[in-house]
């Protein structure tokens, strides 16, 4: 199997958004071996507004725009 950059950044990005707006947990996710994150887990603090509004960017980059929005409302409850 070939590492490809651009599937395990899609990955990091996608479990990161589960565990941050989804509230899924991240011990889930590597014990199931898909265990990457574009934030620390282990660190509440690591998903600050300057990465959510990455990760905004990133969905909005792939024209996800449900996933924007929650992002959006997270930003706002979270950090306004």
């Amino acid at each position: 199997m070939s590492f490809d950059p651009d599937e395990f950044l899609d990955t990091a990005f996608r479990n990161s958004y589960d565990v941050i707006i989804n509230n899924k947990s991240a011990q889930d996710m590597i014990e199931s071996d898909v265990g990457y994150f574009v934030h620390d887990p282990s660190a509440p603090d690591s998903a600050n507004e300057a990465l959510l509004e990455e990760m905004r960017e990133y969905f909005s980059d792939t024209e996800e725009y449900e996933k924007c929005i929650e992002i959006n409302n997270y930003i706002s409850k979270t950090f306004l």
